[in-house]
């Protein structure tokens, strides 16, 4: 057991890979586009501009994340959660050798209790990325709520995940289970679009979504009615 790789290091594979990188900025970018769509103002210029990072994943994510935020805002605040120790670490080393003078909180907890240790209404933004097919339906329900309870009331969350809509959908669904249990080791879960969006209509959230580069990957744009 010690000497297989650990989920980190297996997944590091492909958020190392620098197509990762390109992948990341694109989508920033049509976040902000999915924004104005809204109709929504945005102030990333706000003093004390606060933004979380839900699940990191890996330090390269957490890299292109901080640089997105700081070409926008130039002493925001920064909180960075994840449940695994590897990804934690990594990303503190990062932090303290590349950002030393910016305010990075990075936290080792799980996404259903960030209000032990986050203010209600003080998240400017929220972003996430293939983090919600982690949880099944009740816990999506829960995050959701943990959200609408610290974002700001001029917030908006964005993230991308999987979602089925028909047959093949959900057939590519089984075989994404199926890889994340065998070579990751975790379990990972199906999730139907409307299912979903039913949720974050009960939750209390505006929201838009498109396609993204993946197939059956949808993007999501959100914010309080």
């Amino acid at each position: 057991m010690g000497n297989k790789k650990s989920y980190y290091k297996r997944f590091r594979i492909i958020l190392a890979n620098p197509l990762s990188r390109i992948y990341h900025r694109w989508t920033y970018r049509k976040a902000i586009e999915d924004l104005n769509k809204l109709k929504f103002k945005l102030n990333f210029s706000k003093k004390s501009f606060t933004c979380l990072l839900c699940g990191v994943g890996n330090e390269n994510t957490a890299d292109e994340f901080i640089k997105f935020v700081i070409s926008k805002n130039k002493n925001p605040k920064i909180i960075i959660i994840d449940k695994g120790d590897e990804q934690i670490n990594a990303v503190i080393k990062l932090a303290n050798s590349k950002y030393p003078d910016l305010q990075i909180s990075i936290k080792q907890i799980d996404a259903l209790k960030l209000t032990s240790f986050i203010k209600r209404n003080s998240v400017d933004w929220i972003e996430t990325d293939g983090f919600l097919e982690y949880f099944n339906k009740k816990a999506i329900g829960l995050l959701l709520i943990q959200w609408q309870k610290i974002l700001s009331e001029k917030g908006f969350i964005t993230f991308r995940d999987t979602f089925n809509q028909n047959g093949f959908d959900w057939l590519i669904d089984y075989l994404r289970i199926r890889i994340a249990m065998i070579w990751l080791g975790v379990t990972v879960y199906s999730h139907s679009k409307k299912s979903f969006e039913g949720l974050i209509k009960k939750t209390g959230f505006n929201y838009i979504t498109n396609p993204t580069i993946i197939a059956t990957f949808l993007r999501y744009t959100l914010t309080k009615r």
